[in-house]
């Protein structure tokens, strides 16, 4: 499984901000930019956590990466939880083979900017959709991947949630 970026000032804080409900559908996000280093979701999530547990996954913050999302997935697997994974960029990839790993809870991917490439699971339940791209324009401020609190892919993960079986 690929590695994130362990250094910087997002390289520190806790690797995993849980947020939201304690009970009920959660929202697991691998997020390689490492935001909520300081505990807290960004304010644009507030909506998503009224509803749904949230393990906020800061990737450049795990000392073993990808390990601590296993451990989000089987805390959530304990609680008989059921997940979508959100992803975002690089770590596009990483979230499709963990939706493979954790079929049995993982209900949906929903990625952002994932890069070109397959953006589906065959032969598998799971939903996968794009909920946000950046888009070139003059009116376009942020590169891509969109940041994960961005209020487009909020916006786009509200539909998405939304609109699935």
């Amino acid at each position: 499984m690929r590695e994130f970026a362990k250094e910087g000032p997002r390289a520190q804080g806790n690797p995993v901000v849980w947020a939201g409900r304690e009970d009920g559908p959660a929202l697991v996000v691998v997020d390689p930019a490492g935001t909520a280093k300081h505990d807290e979701l960004p304010p644009t999530w507030d909506q998503l956590a009224a509803h749904f547990q949230v393990a906020w996954c800061r990737v450049p913050a795990s000392k073993q990466s990808i390990e601590d999302v296993e451990d989000v997935f089987e805390t959530l697997a304990d609680r008989q939880s059921a997940a979508n994974l959100v992803a975002s960029g690089e770590a596009c990839e990483a979230a499709l083979a963990l939706a493979r790993e954790y079929s049995d809870i993982v209900t949906s991917v929903l990625l952002v900017d994932p890069p070109d490439g397959d953006e589906s699971l065959p032969g598998s339940d799971i939903e996968v959709r794009v909920v946000a791209r950046s888009h070139r324009g003059p009116d376009d401020r942020v590169e891509a991947p969109l940041p994960l609190g961005h209020p487009e892919v909020v916006a786009g993960l509200v539909t998405a949630l939304a609109t699935m079986k």
